[in-house]
């Protein structure tokens, strides 16, 4: 017994009876559309759609720049959709073929293209701009009492605390924080010592606080952590760089003498930039029992003398 296939509508006919779904199909998926039956084509969009549709950022996740055990930084589980390209390569393939999907003329789509090229150059240059002010603006200079002592800059979370947005045992703070119109609490336990850790080392150092949190989180939190208020200045991700997807602090923007200056972070990532200048602490979680910033602080007192703290910084080991 014979079977007869079912004739294959053009190109044209099928882009003008399923426009939409046609338009979709090439920004998901930028295959083409022109080829099998009506029936098989639909149900491929749809599980192209279906595959290429990502749940909503977890707004929670980008507000704490958190680590685990080991520095390493913790990527949200909820899934985002990728990035943009670097540069405008990206756009003006995706734009160039929604263009052929439509039917638009060649020369048109490149005025196009350029159109959006000079775009994205205006935009880069704005935020090149915005962000030359706030470099120059990072830090003044020391306040009256810090002058001739040396900077120590400190990250923030599992360096001084540890933050969980589920609720913890007996927390330390709960930090209130507006996001997206809906109020999110931050449960917050302190690392053993870091009050007296603080108090001791504001004697000889000037302390400033360096997180890749964002500060919406970070300054609440910090009005509460800074108890003997030796805190001179905070710094929050906006002044860090951002360097192959993280979050680098670069002492050489905080306008202090690099001989002079020490920061201790839990990550590797953070200090990239000066790694001699760094004191790589381990990560606080939630260990009750844990006494390394005792241990930094003994180490920091015997070398505030001395006259580059690079020559002496690889000799600190957690006792």
């Amino acid at each position: 017994m014979s079977t007869t296939t079912p004739t294959c509508k053009s190109s044209n006919q099928f882009l003008k009876a399923n426009q939409h779904v046609a338009f979709q199909t090439v920004v998901f998926s930028r295959k083409t559309t022109s080829h099998g039956p009506d029936g098989e084509i639909t149900q491929a969009f749809k599980r192209q759609q279906q595959e290429a549709t990502y749940p909503a950022p977890c707004p929670l996740a980008s507000l704490v720049h958190q680590t685990d055990r080991h520095g390493k930084h913790i990527v949200s589980e909820s899934k985002v959709r990728p990035a943009t390209t670097s540069g405008n390569g990206g756009i003006s393939k995706l734009f160039a073929n929604i263009c052929s999907a439509l039917g638009l003329p060649e020369q048109q789509q490149m005025l196009q293209q350029q159109m959006l090229r000079k775009q994205q150059l205006q935009q880069n240059k704005q935020h090149e701009t915005r962000q030359s002010i706030e470099v120059r603006k990072i830090m003044s200079q020391p306040f009256p009492g810090d002058e001739g002592k040396k900077c120590l800059v400190l990250d923030l979370d599992e360096t001084l605390v540890h933050s969980s947005f589920k609720p913890i045992h007996n927390p330390d703070y709960v930090i209130p924080v507006e996001i997206e119109g809906h109020v999110h609490q931050v449960y917050v336990l302190k690392r053993p010592g870091v009050d007296e850790f603080m108090r001791k080392l504001a004697e000889h150092y000037e302390i400033v606080v360096y997180t890749a949190s964002l500060s919406k989180y970070a300054d609440p939190l910090l009005d509460q952590l800074d108890i003997h208020k030796v805190i001179r200045f905070r710094l929050f991700r906006e002044h860090c760089v951002h360097y192959e997807g993280s979050y680098v602090k670069d002492l050489s923007l905080i306008d202090r003498d690099i001989t002079q200056s020490i920061i201790i972070d839990n990550s590797p990532m953070s200090y990239l930039f000066h790694p001699r200048n760094a004191i790589g602490c381990s990560s606080f979680i939630d260990d009750l029992d844990d006494r390394e910033l005792d241990s930094i602080s003994d180490f920091l007192t015997e070398i505030r003398h001395v006259e580059d703290v690079r020559s002496h910084l690889h000799l600190w080991g957690p006792k």
